[in-house]
């Protein structure tokens, strides 16, 4: 009798107890912790997983939209913290390739590629504008948008109600420039000043805007692919 209360005691602290029911929030970070993001900047190979490493972003579901859809990663490499990110888009929920902005519109993507010390202090950002300002040919340049691959795009129903669970594959790619500084140099700045000038004397814009070697300007590209899930509101 002695022995079988032992054994009670014992039960009542370890796997003898039931286990708890997952709540809805447990099954959103296990849900979470299986997307995967893999990044070639350059040459280097950046990779992460789960809801630290890989975000997700957007604000809800609307018409077949995405509303302001959103991938990044952040990660650790060589003593540094490196994020790449495609910023907010629109995008349809269907296999395809997409340009943001399209390309028939003006302008250049938001996507940017950032360097950090491990404290978020910034040693580097590489992005679309400063690409477009330095390295971009012609106007509406299609390499200075972002050019997002949607292989598989599955949509089921979510734990939490007014929630539909969202599952893509694909990849996306882009490119970023830096200057040395947070601002162009004063010779950047002249230099720029100088080619707006010309281009006024002869009507045609000189492009780009500013020399890249003027300015110091340094350009990556950057190419990742993904596979993601997560829960969006449906908006009405």
């Amino acid at each position: 009798m002695k022995h079988v209360s032992i054994l009670a005691i014992v039960c009542l602290f370890t796997a003898c107890q039931p286990k708890a029911t997952p709540t809805a929030d447990d099954k959103v970070a296990a849900l979470a912790s299986g997307n995967t993001m893999n990044c070639l900047v350059g040459d280097l190979k950046l990779a992460g997983s789960g809801p630290d490493e890989v975000g997700i972003g957007g604000f809800g579901i609307n018409k077949g939209m995405l509303n302001a859809f959103s991938l990044s990663l952040d990660v650790e490499h060589g003593g540094k913290a490196h994020i790449v990110s495609t910023s907010l888009m629109p995008l349809p929920m269907q296999a395809g390739t997409y340009h943001f902005p399209s390309l028939e519109s003006p302008g250049m993507s938001f996507a940017y590629y950032e360097i950090k010390t491990t404290k978020r202090d910034l040693v580097r950002a590489y992005n679309a504008a400063t690409y477009s300002d330095t390295y971009s040919p012609i106007e509406n340049d299609p390499e200075a948008k972002l050019k997002f691959e949607l292989d598989k795009m599955t949509v089921s129903v979510a734990d939490l109600p007014g929630f539909k669970r969202v599952h893509a594959v694909g990849r996306f790619q882009f490119n970023g420039a830096a200057l040395p500084g947070a601002e162009p140099s004063s010779a950047c700045m002249e230099d720029g000043i100088k080619r707006s000038i010309a281009s006024l004397g002869g009507g045609k814009r000189l492009l780009p805007k500013l020399d890249a070697a003027v300015c110091g300007a340094e350009k990556k590209h950057i190419a990742c692919d993904f596979d993601v899930s997560s829960d969006f509101v449906v908006q009405p």
